[in-house]
């Protein structure tokens, strides 16, 4: 139940659907003067939300602050939602979300992590997606060894893939000491990390250090569509950890 709750709510949080609704309104509405509200209202959205400096701005202020140990970890928990829900195992079709991937490839070259976990099945409603096998095969065909790789093809929300990923990591070890490195983006950091903090697991988050900040007068003050995207995804994470607040999953 509350797997299809997070999909409305989703879906009602997004700043697109408000902008539309707005100007709908503008046009539609019976009344004058609330038809010029409503379209004030579409175009102040339009103008907040797809300006990208506004949501750096946010987003920086979201993001965990913590420096990695410069240690070697038993496992990297990677996880999933980087694989359009149109993949096959043949045919991967990669989101933006896929610097975690990165991350957790360039980690292992480094010696950083030993072993791999890669959990998530599908965050959606209807797929059958088993993303984590299909990342599992990926990573075996560009070289890293079958036996430093773990697959978690059940969980469906960050919440699962902590509870999960305890399972099989308490299974191998039993009464073994290991540590964890959760990888995933930035902006997702603070609901996994909190996740995974009330799991027994010895985890720590990897974050790396931020770019150079670098901003022209275009980036500033220039409306630009793709930022509708980046807010839908930021407002997404800052509703659900509070309702993972909510429910005691955090």
């Amino acid at each position: 139940m509350f797997f299809l709750l997070s999909k409305i709510l989703s879906f009602l949080i997004d700043p697109f659907f408000w902008i539309v609704v707005f100007l709908l309104a503008s046009l539609l509405h019976k009344r004058k003067y609330l038809r010029r509200r409503f379209l004030i209202l579409g175009l102040l959205f339009l103008i907040l939300f797809s300006n990208p400096f506004i949501h750096k701005f946010i987003n920086d202020l979201w993001t965990v602050k913590y420096e990695t140990k410069n240690i070697t970890y038993d496992y990297g928990i990677l996880l999933g939602g980087m694989v359009d829900l149109k993949s096959t195992e043949d045919n991967i079709i990669f989101s933006k979300n896929n610097d975690r991937l990165l991350n957790t490839i360039e980690l292992f070259s480094e010696k950083r992590i030993k072993k791999i976990l890669i959990t998530g099945a599908s965050g959606s409603l209807t797929s059958k997606l088993k993303e984590a096998k299909i990342l599992k095969n990926y990573l075996i065909k560009i070289g890293i060894p079958d036996s430093c790789i773990l697959a978690e093809n059940s969980s469906k929300n960050t919440y699962e893939n902590a509870i999960y990923s305890e399972k099989i990591l308490n299974q191998i070890h039993a009464n073994e000491e290991f540590n964890c490195l959760i990888i995933t983006s930035d902006y997702h950091m603070r609901r996994s990390l909190s996740c995974f903090k009330k799991t027994n697991l010895n985890s720590d988050p990897y974050i790396k250090k931020p770019n150079l900040k670098h901003f022209d007068l275009e980036y500033i003050i220039v409306p630009q569509s793709s930022a509708l995207f980046t807010w839908k995804i930021l407002l997404h994470e800052i509703v659900g950890y509070y309702a993972y607040k909510f429910l005691n999953y955090i």
